[in-house]
């Protein structure tokens, strides 16, 4: 035993002994002496319960002290009345025991109830109410009724009824000890231990209550004796123990549920990290079968264009130069209408040749096959033919064999849209088209000084420029697309393709 236990257990030693040799000197002066001793730590109980209500969550804390309270008051009866105090009128060992059975009752039924209250919600008030009207029935019955069951017959002893109920009670105990011990991992394992070791003193009390013959005997100072060291032990579990380590009692709940809450935390960190990865991949796999998808469309294109030029190109020019020649040998043997239908068929074939070009070049136009540089140079040509006020700057430094061909199909696409929403909208005079390429990035850039506008405005549709289109087509091909621009202050529309998709990991769209 350390010197932490053996200082407290020497000095209960002490005062038992000392109230031995007071119940020797005078019995009452012992009996009262244990009797508030007792109700002194049943109104503790009570005070700490329904003073830290608001900060615990084991409301069974408040059920047990309340319970105790009501106890308290059944042994200050009991003390009020045994024989030979002389303080009320209604005096006698008999009255004195049965308020002593009624409090032993509300106690170990009580303290079965509590284990099965662990984690549930009580309401404070109906407990209160409950155990108020059950304490005025055993009050009624036992004083001004007079109808509780005879406990103690002077000059004969304790009767039949007052036996059996003491062990009736012990058995109660037995099953509230077992009931807190199988429900033991809700409460702190030193409270645990205190009420266990309180309620086996409570039933060695009651067995020596079954055995005596006067009130002032030895038997009966025994269970007295052994009824405080269950107080005590009921003290130190509730409230010594319970200020001592609020942690590990009034908040062992909240404790437990901080590491539930730190292990749910990992968990989800964990799911989130799994969720991620996996939408990562479906993201990959999403790039990689929309860029299958716009790669097959890029070849279906060339496919088209290649069959549009070898066939219907090929004969509309066969026809438009047969009409031709007709026309220039044949004149002037053909009548006016003859020669003017001639004529017309011949005007027709040459627009019919240079729509079916320009289809041709919409669905792949024949510069991407000379290279990226040569492709922005017909776009420039083309644009300054149809905005000559509009003077177009080529910048370009990256390697022809740097930029995937996928890369350079989305590039004519978003200088083309680029430079017919500058035609139409910016009022510019200057266009710079950037093309490079560091790091096995390439950045390509349209700045201009025109007007600007609000980008942010305009990609959520209210003047349909195709910026989300422009976005949609540069993501898909695996680059970062930017626009910044400002009222007055000129546009410009940024787009970088990282390493890995300049080198043709994401497969672009067309």
């Amino acid at each position: 035993m350390t010197t932490r236990y053996l200082i407290p257990y020497t000095l209960g030693a002490l005062l038992l002994a000392g109230l031995v040799l007071a119940g020797w000197h005078s019995y009452l002066l012992f009996h009262s002496l244990a009797e508030i001793f007792s109700m002194v730590v049943s109104f503790s109980i009570f005070l700490f319960a329904w003073n830290t209500m608001a900060f615990s969550r084991d409301r069974f804390l408040m059920v047990l002290g309340t319970a105790y309270l009501f106890v308290g008051f059944l042994d200050l009866s009991h003390m009020l009345v045994y024989k030979g105090m002389g303080i009320l009128a209604v005096e006698g060992a008999g009255h004195a025991t049965q308020a002593w059975i009624a409090a032993r009752y509300m106690e170990s039924i009580s303290l079965l109830i509590v284990p099965f209250l662990f984690h549930r919600r009580v309401n404070p008030n109906v407990v209160i109410a409950l155990y108020s009207a059950v304490s005025l029935v055993l009050f009624a019955l036992i004083f001004p009724l007079d109808l509780f069951p005879r406990c103690y017959i002077p000059g004969v002893g304790l009767t039949p009824f007052k036996i059996i109920s003491e062990y009736i009670i012990c058995l109660i105990l037995i099953a509230a000890g077992i009931a807190l011990y199988l429900r033991r991992a809700a409460v702190d394992p030193v409270m645990t231990r205190l009420l266990l070791a309180s309620i086996g003193f409570t039933i060695a009390s009651e067995i020596a209550f079954t055995n005596y013959v006067s009130v002032y005997g030895p038997a009966n100072m025994t269970g007295h004796l052994l009824k405080i060291v269950s107080s005590y032990l009921v003290y130190r579990a509730i409230v010594a123990h319970g200020l001592l380590a609020p942690y590990k009692s009034m908040f062992r709940e909240l404790a437990a549920s901080k590491n539930e809450l730190e292990r749910y935390s990992q968990s989800l960190e964990s799911c989130v990290e799994d969720r991620t990865r996996e939408l990562e991949e479906s993201n990959r796999e999403l790039r990689y079968l929309s860029g299958q998808l716009v790669n097959a469309e890029q070849k279906e294109r060339r496919r088209i264009a290649r069959d549009l030029h070898d066939s219907i190109a090929q004969t509309l020019s066969a026809i438009k130069l047969y009409m031709e020649n007709i026309i220039s040998k044949n004149s002037d043997q053909l009548g006016k209408e003859d020669l003017s239908a001639l004529e017309k068929i011949a005007a027709m074939s040459r627009d019919a040749t240079h729509e079916v070009r320009r289809i041709i070049m919409d669905l792949r136009p024949a510069a991407l096959d000379e290279g990226i540089a040569a492709t922005i140079d017909s776009l420039r040509q083309k644009f300054n033919g149809m905005y000559p006020e509009i003077r177009v700057e080529k910048h370009v430094s990256v390697q022809e064999d740097q930029v995937p061909e996928d890369v350079k199909t989305v590039i004519f696409r978003l200088l083309q849209e680029t430079l017919n929403n500058i035609g139409k909208h910016s009022s510019a005079r200057v266009v710079k088209v950037v093309l490079s390429g560091e790091g096995g990035q390439i950045r390509f850039e349209v700045t201009d000084d025109g007007k600007g506008f609000d980008p942010e405005a305009e990609e959520n549709g209210n003047a349909g420029f195709g910026l989300a289109g422009m976005r949609e087509r540069a993501e898909l091909s695996g680059a970062q697309f930017y626009i910044r621009s400002r009222q007055g202050a000129g546009t410009s529309v940024v787009v970088i393709w990282p390493a890995e998709s300049a080198r043709g990991r994401a497969v672009s769209a067309g």
